[in-house]
């Protein structure tokens, strides 16, 4: 079942969040297995947000543990908060 992940953090930045992503996905042509679509963004408040769509929750958690913590504790990286729920309906226009 695809998963809709929120992940979000008030003390992310978006300089942060690139050098971040440019470690765990050096190749945008190359995406980690299950990652069906990325989107990223500041948060109304401060902050920022990343919210994905994974084939599953599996393959999601996968990611995060083998390339997002390390890369993240490389950075010195303040935690952020991951929100995962299955995902009812999309509409791609």
């Amino acid at each position: 079942m695809a998963v809709l992940v929120v992940n979000h953090s008030a003390e992310w930045s978006q300089e942060l969040y690139q050098a971040a992503f440019d470690r765990v996905i050096p190749d945008r042509s190359n995406p980690p297995a299950g990652l069906v679509t990325h989107y990223a963004a500041p948060l109304a408040g401060g902050g920022w947000q990343v919210i994905d769509v994974w084939e599953s929750e599996d393959a999601f958690r996968r990611f995060l543990e083998e390339s997002v913590v390390p890369a993240a504790k490389e950075l010195g990286a303040p935690p952020f908060e991951s929100h995962v729920t299955e995902l009812y309906n999309s509409l791609i226009a």
